[in-house]
């Protein structure tokens, strides 16, 4: 009886390799933005202006074209990025950016309710926070950049007041998605402590 040789042995093998590979699952992770802000970044809520509440309405939130994807972006060089199939946002990043802001500033601006666009309530915003993001990826070594200018508007012609760019870095605590999401929540977060700050200003000159 003659005896295959390796090269066809593996020649027959391999549509059977393939075909198990091909069953196996694909695992999908899936992502959120959180809030990262604490009442201890502001002191006590005692020292806010008297009042009403101030209302900030934040959004609309503005991506490039590249981050208007499910798919986690990486820049893995000056002109190159590149996205994971498996590293997936489980929510619109524009939307998850606004929500996490909007959650940051009601624990930052003292005695406020802040909602993310498109904003359901009736009632008029005091603020409202646009935000255009430049850029929000994460490098090879897990690090975060986030860089976006942004204006607050007050009033009833709601004309904005303040516009501002921003530019973080944040550094990862691994190299892993994980670690990275982690990241720009914290990124997002110091985002929120600069606008909370201008609008706290901006409510203790009206106080005046």
């Amino acid at each position: 009886m003659r005896t295959p040789s390796a090269g066809s042995l593996a020649a027959l093998l391999l549509p059977i390799w393939l075909a198990a590979c091909a069953s196996r699952p694909v695992e999908i992770r899936q992502y959120v933005l959180t809030q990262s802000a604490s009442s201890d970044s502001v002191g006590t809520r005692s020292s806010a202006p008297s009042g009403g509440d101030p209302a900030i309405g934040v959004g609309p939130v503005r991506l490039p074209p590249y981050l208007r994807t499910v798919q986690i972006v990486t820049r893995v060089g000056t002109n190159e990025l590149r996205t994971a199939d498996t590293e997936r946002w489980g929510e619109d990043l524009d939307r998850g950016l606004a929500r996490v802001v909007a959650e940051n500033l009601s624990v930052l601006v003292p005695t406020t309710r802040a909602v993310a666009f498109p904003w359901r309530d009736a009632a008029p915003m005091d603020y409202r926070v646009s935000i255009d993001v430049q850029r929000f990826e994460r490098a090879p070594d897990g690090a975060v950049v986030l860089e976006a200018h942004w204006a607050v508007a007050g009033g009833a012609d709601a004309t904005p007041f303040l516009r501002r760019t921003s530019l973080l870095r944040e550094a990862s605590e691994g190299t892993d998605y994980s670690a990275a999401v982690s990241a720009m929540s914290t990124a997002a977060g110091r985002l929120s402590q600069e606008i909370a700050a201008a609008i706290r200003d901006r409510e203790l000159t009206t106080a005046d």
